[in-house]
């Protein structure tokens, strides 16, 4: 008699429910390998739903409408795979050997039970009136908040980092952040301005060969693929590879307007001639503290001085020849010309041909000169009358060194320039305040007149500052007296012609003012003090006449009471 198979057995008659569900997934395995190793799918990443906003830019704000403000987006509900069984450990033979865990009630596991259940038993723990988040009962955020803002106003936020921060490395490591902000980084409005300088090495060590080709193969993509709408650039501290940079620059920026090279070396007159022919929008050069070729410079104003509008240059063997070039007539729409020295180096004397200067560049807005030892050009060639520069705005011929400028030097330049506002003639110890007094110049704003070298074996004037306050008192902003031996009775009465003056506003106009080393005595610097409420800066030190402890420079309107203050106490203290 056969006997029945018992409760506890498994016949093939009987299938469980186990087998039953095992049953089909060994068939997918066995067509799977039938047809051969299954393609692995691309995990494609999610896509970012559509923001219900509108952005309206103007030319200087952006304004963001958000439409669905205090609305909560319902999410669809995410299809969770079921979990596969775990297959029990080598160690344990069968499950009863497992170690059962005693069942906790449903309302102290964080699973089962309802949520006025949950919420019921925290709120009996800890009081009534308790407010608290329960994970669960409010739909967690998808992604991070970077992910979630505009592009438009992801670029506006980059525009303030490039330009407090430079556009590199800035906006390259915030293009490593998510996809979006890569994007956002790669908009060409924010690469109108960039700035290379040398960091991928220590100061005063060289590249290795692989990051020399590692920066060489960077600048070359970043000029490719962001430079497009370049508009200025500069190269700082490059020793080598300059022409490399400059022939990528000249291949992928027709837009480029200005061009910065400061101390770099190698710099060659085909690179500068590249940019000339490649870049028809090239109006700035500043080759300031550079090492250039002689030539390369005179080359490219010959190529493209016709469009150049600003000019930065400093002293060197080649200076004479450019400001010849100049003179030529090779940059008739020049603006802005500045010549400076190397601190390392004292200038020789060069000549300059004001008149024929003059000739060439007549919209000539601004002149500086600094520390550079120069002398009016004579000769039978000058014209008899020349035409000046009527639109200039801007003089400066500070020095530190000797210097020829007198009072002939400073007529024959701005003899018909009725629209300056800045002098600056610091160390410019032959011009005399009768000579300034009888320039054609209306409304001056900053007067700078201070002496930082030795002057003792030079007279210096002892009066007519009142002359210059007195003509420019209704636009006088900045006025600089450092170091100047004008008598007692001259700065009182060129103070109180500074407290008087009136502007077309209704009020002093006098913001700076420095009288370091001055003869100015107690009652002047008061009078001034509450009669110039728009002062920010005022500079006592080593005024021998003030008592001690108000020798200093006050920066701010609140020091600048506080020294009223202490002048006023020190009047009333008896002798």
């Amino acid at each position: 008699m056969e006997e029945k198979p018992s409760g506890t057995g498994l016949s093939p008659e009987a299938p469980t429910a186990t087998t039953k569900q095992r049953a089909p997934q060994k068939r997918r395995a066995e067509s799977s390998r039938s047809t051969g190793p299954a393609k692995k799918k691309a995990r494609k990443a999610p896509r970012r739903a559509a923001p219900q906003f509108l952005v309206h830019e103007t030319d200087n704000d952006m304004l963001l409408i958000i439409s669905n403000v205090g609305e909560e987006q319902e999410r669809p509900t995410r299809k969770v795979s079921k979990r596969k069984r775990k297959k029990p450990r080598k160690g344990l033979k069968k499950p009863q050997q497992r170690k059962r865990l005693k069942k906790k009630p449903a309302a102290s596991r964080g699973k089962g039970g309802t949520l006025a259940e949950r919420e019921a038993l925290t709120a009996g723990s800890l009081g009534e009136g308790s407010k608290v988040s329960l994970p669960g009962t409010h739909p967690a955020a998808g992604g991070s908040w970077g992910e979630q803002l505009p592009v438009e106003i992801l670029v506006q936020i980059f525009q303030h980092l490039a330009a407090s921060e430079g556009s590199v490395p800035s906006l390259c490591r915030v293009a490593r952040v998510c996809r979006l902000w890569y994007g956002a980084a790669a908009n060409p409005v924010l690469w109108q301005k960039v700035s290379l300088g040398y960091c991928w090495a220590a100061p005063g060590q060289k590249w290795s060969p692989t990051v020399e080709k590692r920066v060489l193969g960077t600048v070359e993509w970043l000029a490719g693929h962001r430079f497009s709408r370049l508009r200025d650039f500069a190269l700082c501290h490059w020793k080598n590879h300059v022409p490399f940079v400059l022939k990528e620059i000249s291949k992928s920026c027709p837009l480029l307007a200005s061009l910065k090279l400061s101390h770099c070396s190698g710099v060659t007159a085909e690179s500068l001639a590249m940019l000339a022919e490649s870049c028809p929008e090239l109006e700035s050069l500043n080759v300031q503290h550079s090492q250039v070729h002689p030539t390369a410079v005179v080359s490219f104003l010959e190529a493209a001085g016709s469009r150049i509008r600003h000019l930065w240059l400093t002293y060197s063997a080649q200076t004479s020849a450019i400001i010849a070039a100049l003179s030529n007539g090779s940059c008739p729409e020049l603006q802005l010309l500045e010549v400076n020295i190397d601190i390392k180096r004292f200038t020789e004397l060069f000549y300059l041909p004001i008149e024929q200067l003059q000739v060439a560049c007549p919209h000539l807005q601004v002149l500086r000169l600094l520390n550079v030892v120069w002398s009016p050009k004579t000769g039978p060639r000058l014209a008899p009358c020349s035409p000046g520069f009527p639109e200039l705005t801007e003089l400066c011929l500070a020095t530190t060194n000797h210097t020829y400028v007198n009072n002939s030097t400073l007529q024959r330049i701005l003899g018909a320039s009725d629209r300056l506002r800045v002098l600056d003639l610091r160390g410019c110890l032959h011009v005399t305040p009768r000579a300034l007094h009888l320039l054609p110049c209306p409304d001056l704003e900053q007067l700078y007149l201070g002496l930082y070298c030795s002057a003792s074996d030079i007279r210096l004037p002892l009066e007519g500052i009142h002359l210059l306050t007195e003509k420019w008192s209704h636009s006088l902003q900045e006025l600089d007296l450092a170091g100047q031996s004008f008598s007692e009775s001259s700065l009182e009465q060129a103070m109180a012609a500074l407290a008087q003056g009136q502007s077309q506003r209704g009020g002093p106009t006098l913001r700076s003012l420095n009288l370091t080393g001055t003869k100015v005595i107690l009652s002047t610097v008061c009078s001034l003090i509450s009669s110039c409420p728009a002062l920010t800066y005022l500079n006592l030190s080593s005024c021998r006449h003030l008592p001690r402890g108000t020798k200093k420079a006050y920066r701010g309107r609140e020091e600048i009471r506080q020294c009223l203050h202490h002048l006023l106490a020190s009047t009333a203290e008896p002798l």
